[in-house]
């Protein structure tokens, strides 16, 4: 009777608790740390080719108002008053966008709209450009005593006139968001870009009020 309890109680034990042949290899462990390495034809691990890293493209202002891309700009000149900035910009405008600019004028919220264009280029690199056209935009300067701000939108890529037809008018909202020609169209906008910011440059630059020096100051 003691002999068949003791052989009950192996035999459970047996069974909840199976037994490894640790002489055999763990399968599942082999696997788990296999990391084979590609080999090249002198056997020697080859290089991991790094990440392609994904293209990015130009950050642009997108007006919450209107959804589109915009240039502004508020300048602070205490020196300066409202007739003499009006003077100023009206100039400027005629310089650098030519007479023939449609130009819209609100005397009581003292405010100038002009649409002009300015040349497209795609700069090749740092001395040669191509011209592409012209990008056309609307322009405007709120003006109040002692300050200004300006603002450019509706901007449009004229692409340069076949000889047989007319060029095709893209706005630059429909390259920021356009999902072909990516590279293409965010080239466009870097270069169009560089320009606009040099034009604001400029329009900054003539509207500030002349240095006057004193002949009797020396």
């Amino acid at each position: 009777m003691m002999c068949l309890s003791f052989f009950s109680a192996f035999s459970q034990v047996g069974e909840e608790n199976p037994t490894f042949d640790f002489a055999e290899p763990d399968s599942s462990a082999v696997m788990e740390g296999d990391t084979t390495q590609e080999l090249d034809e002198n056997g020697n691990p080859k290089e991991a080719k790094p990440a392609v890293k994904p293209y990015e493209r130009i950050i642009l202002v997108i007006d919450s108002a209107t959804n589109l891309i915009t240039y502004n700009g508020v300048v602070e000149q205490e020196e300066s008053g409202s007739d003499s900035l009006y003077l100023r910009a009206k100039r400027w405008v005629t310089k650098n966008l030519g007479k023939d600019v449609k130009l819209e004028v609100d005397k009581r919220n003292q405010k100038l709209t002009y649409v002009g264009s300015i040349p497209a280029y795609s700069y090749l690199n740092k001395y040669t450009k191509r011209p592409i056209g012209r990008f056309e935009f609307k322009l405007t300067i709120f003006i109040k005593e002692g300050r200004y701000r300006y603002q450019i939108t509706n901007i449009v890529h004229e692409s340069v006139k076949p000889a047989d037809g007319k060029g095709t008018r893209n706005y630059f909202e429909y390259y920021y968001t356009s999902t072909i020609k990516i590279r293409e169209h965010d080239a466009i906008l870097r270069n169009a870009n560089r320009d606009i910011l040099k034009l604001t440059e400029s329009l900054i630059a003539a509207l500030r009020e002349p240095v006057i020096v004193d002949e009797d100051d020396w």
